[in-house]
């Protein structure tokens, strides 16, 4: 009589199976963190690249303005002080104003367009601008509510701006920027802006795209 090794043919364990199954969950886990750093590095590469051209415009408007840029605090009302600056668009019907001579002006930066869909093909073409929700106070007290257009970052939240501390507005007003003229940036992935410190310090979030 032959008896055969009941252990042998037993295939896996239970408890080898779920060790197998704990290494795949690992290695699936550690892959989709890995795309998502790529994914996020990718944009934040689009990010500096849009805040180059933005400051390039930037400086062109500062240069047709007579030294004179305008007041933005980096707060949510200046996401639309830059884009009226930067499209020539002040009264934020979509399409740059006209001059003293009724010729339509030229954006500052040619790659900004309007879009209604941030998730849609054209926003691949530029640098999109779209109406978002604007809640706060302009620099002459004005109080903004509603939809504004502004320019968008990568994670589709505003590009913000403010004015420099060695620079004035029309008003002879100065801002709180960290570099001396303007500052430019992207709240980032977090979509955390910036705190102060107790001593009154900027304390700018790490993983802000900025422009200084």
């Amino acid at each position: 009589m032959k008896f055969r090794n009941v252990k042998a043919a037993s295939g896996f364990t239970l408890i080898e199976i779920l060790v197998v199954i704990a290494i795949l969950a690992t290695l699936a886990a550690g892959a989709w963190t890995a795309k998502g750093w790529i994914d996020n590095k990718q944009l934040v590469t689009t990010a500096e690249s849009h805040i180059g051209l933005l400051t390039q415009a930037m400086n062109a408007y500062r240069a047709d303005n007579g030294d004179i840029l305008p007041h933005g605090k980096g707060d949510a009302v200046s996401a639309n002080v830059l884009y009226s600056a930067l499209y020539c668009d002040e009264d934020n019907d979509g399409n740059p104003d006209k001059d003293e001579n009724g010729v339509t002006r030229m954006p500052y930066c040619e790659q900004l367009i309007i879009i209604e869909n941030t998730k849609a093909k054209e926003r691949e073409e530029g640098i999109p601008c779209i109406k978002v929700k604007i809640t706060g106070k302009t620099a002459k007290g004005t109080r903004l509510k509603g939809k504004r257009y502004a320019i968008i970052d990568p994670w589709n939240s505003p590009y913000r701006y403010r004015l420099g501390c060695e620079v004035a507005d029309e008003d002879g007003k100065t801002g709180m920027g960290i570099n001396p003229d303007f500052d430019i940036f992207s709240l980032g992935a977090d979509g955390k802006g910036d705190g102060l410190t107790k001593d009154g310090e900027n304390e700018d979030n790490i993983s802000n795209i900025q422009a200084w």
